[in-house]
């Protein structure tokens, strides 16, 4: 009788737990081998050029080379995909292309505005609204920009890094 009892709260214990680690808030792709990607190490001389290398003369749109979260080894492979789209009038739209990572990126376009804080090297997304996010430029030159970050996951704030090429 002790035997049965002990083997049903065994399988239950598993049983849960198997439900549990299937239903993740968010999915992240397994990392997949890390290629070297150079990172831009240069930063415009004026606002005017930066906005000249950010935007181009309407727009200018971002290729994902590489995106790295805090605590994974590698490249998400979910966001290389991505591509983001910097208009001049200070609009942008994010694409998360056809893999979607989960948790934030569970839309495959967002849009919003986006202005330049120069002095301090940042770009701010969505000032004001409940989405506002800051992100540091740490280079950009030669059509490649990088980006990093802190991100709210589960309450616990982790470091984001993403190098980006422009495709036009």
């Amino acid at each position: 009788m002790k035997t049965m009892k002990t083997l049903k709260t065994t399988l239950l214990v598993v049983l849960a737990a198997n439900l549990l680690a299937a239903c993740s808030l968010v999915e992240l792709d397994q990392p997949g081998p890390s290629e070297a990607v150079d990172a831009p190490e240069g930063f415009p001389a004026s606002e005017a050029n930066f906005m000249a290398a950010l935007t181009g003369d309407e727009s200018r749109t971002w290729n994902a080379l590489t995106f790295e979260l805090e605590g994974m080894d590698g490249f998400q492979l979910c966001r290389l995909d991505d591509t983001f789209t910097f208009f001049a009038n200070g609009t942008y739209r994010y694409d998360g292309g056809e893999v979607l990572c989960g948790g934030a990126d569970d839309r495959q376009v967002k849009t919003g505005v986006w202005e330049l804080d120069f002095d301090n090297r940042q770009l701010v997304f969505d000032e004001g609204t409940s989405l506002e996010y800051t992100a540091d430029v740490a280079g950009l030159e030669d059509n490649r920009i990088q980006l990093n970050g802190r991100v709210d996951i589960f309450g616990t704030f982790m470091s984001i890094e993403g190098i980006y090429e422009t495709i036009n």
